[in-house]
């Protein structure tokens, strides 16, 4: 197969997920979700860019899964109230979303964040692109 040519326009995205395991609590929830209980989150990122004609990769799989890990550790097994002040799904995707963006090479762009907390629930951040 050969490269791309300069008459191609596409867009191309690349995703990776990984899990992590942790607890919360949502003290000013009506419900039972006001105590102290636990998640196994799955969190999945999808970048975009260009293709390096060197690698010909936008982004090596292994790389992008090391960010996203590198902001995951922050909160896998851990009480995270202790880490996000109010840590419902949408502000723990929230920060997730920051961990990842801080980490990004210039040539890159995240184009979305989800979510899962549990199996069937999932929360996700669409980023526009700056214009």
């Amino acid at each position: 197969m050969s490269a791309p040519t300069s008459e191609e326009f596409f867009v191309m995205q690349i995703g990776v997920s990984v899990g992590f395991d942790a607890a919360h609590s949502l003290p000013e929830y009506p419900g039972e979700c006001r105590n102290v209980h636990g998640h196994t989150y799955q969190v999945e990122v999808v970048v975009e860019g260009e293709i390096d004609p060197e690698t010909r990769f936008v982004v090596d799989f292994a790389d992008l899964k090391e960010i996203l890990r590198g902001v995951v550790e922050e909160l896998d097994h851990r009480y995270i109230n202790d880490v996000i002040e109010y840590p419902t799904a949408e502000y723990i995707a929230l920060y997730i979303k920051r961990g990842v963006e801080a980490r990004l090479s210039e040539n890159l762009r995240l184009v979305s964040v989800r979510l899962y907390e549990g199996e069937g629930k999932w929360v996700e951040i669409t980023v526009p692109c700056k214009t």
